[in-house]
């Protein structure tokens, strides 16, 4: 049986840990909501971050094959364990911090592409979505509940202030949808800031697709570390030959003096694409 936040601090006599970034969400229609935009199917493999005491939780067990919640706190791991003692191994608690959690291995030894949901703690947000970036051959779709700030950063447009990185890498390999904002109060202790539920649709056909995902992340990180150098000035030193870099706009029909924050996801892929072609072609004439 699962507590609410307030009786479970109450009667244990301890206090939301601020280093975990805990803020728990109290009311039961948004996490049934959130669980419903997952659109979870009895076939599906889900994987819960940051389960705490089982907002989400109880309304995922029983509606998947098999649940895997990833929980850092000891303390709520061991409670979770113990109010789900009857799902059996339908669900498995990994006491963990959701950074080290293995995608890849259990979404092959499941056999099968994951649905990932959780109210993401805050500090966490854009590490844990470039890993899931990094295992989109095993992850079909995510939903969970993010900063707002951080929410606008995926969802954001070619030209505007939220634009970059992540944003640009997410337009690459996956639809972001705004779902809802939830506000402060509906979570114990609340947080100083509004919250926003997205989803994540991975694209199955740029998994594992070439050029490789580090690649493309290293290509797109160097882009914007100087957003008002234009993009060629800007790539020159991972091109390694200017020629080279000459060749790969021409090519991709990029104009080379525009900015990284001006170029939409595709762009970026194309260009980022046809320059490891080449790239890869003058070291096979290398080795020959």
């Amino acid at each position: 049986m699962f507590v609410t936040p307030q009786d479970y601090f109450g009667r244990s006599g301890v206090r939301p840990r601020k280093r975990f970034g805990q803020h728990f969400l109290t009311q039961p229609n948004t996490a049934e909501r959130i669980v419903r935009d997952a659109e979870l199917e009895e076939s599906d493999v889900a994987v819960e971050i940051g389960p705490g005491l089982g907002a989400l939780t109880r309304f995922i067990a029983g509606r998947v094959r098999r649940l895997h919640l990833v929980e850092l706190d000891r303390d709520l791991a061991h409670c979770l364990e113990t109010s789900l003692v009857s799902s059996g191994d339908c669900v498995q608690v990994h006491r963990m911090d959701a950074l080290d959690f293995d995608f890849l291995s259990v979404g092959r030894s499941e056999e099968q592409a994951l649905v990932v949901l959780g109210n993401l703690p805050y500090n966490i947000s854009s590490p844990l979505t470039f890993r899931l970036l990094e295992s989109t051959t095993v992850v079909k779709r995510a939903v969970f509940m993010v900063q707002k700030e951080v929410g606008e950063r995926f969802a954001a447009s070619p030209g505007t202030k939220d634009y970059g990185v992540l944003s640009v890498l997410l337009g690459m390999y996956a639809r972001v949808t705004k779902l809802f904002s939830v506000g402060a109060d509906q979570f114990y202790p609340p947080p100083k800031v509004e919250s926003v539920v997205v989803r994540v649709d991975f694209f199955p056909e740029r998994a594992g697709a070439r050029p490789s995902f580090g690649f493309m992340r290293r290509f797109v990180s160097v882009a914007f570390q100087q957003r008002r150098k234009t993009l060629h000035n800007s790539l020159r030193g991972l091109a390694g030959d200017v020629d080279l870099l000459d060749s790969a706009f021409e090519r991709a029909g990029i104009e080379p003096r525009r900015r990284p924050e001006t170029l939409a996801p595709a762009d970026f892929f194309r260009l980022g694409g046809t320059l490891r072609s080449l790239m890869d072609f003058e070291t096979s004439k290398v080795g020959c």
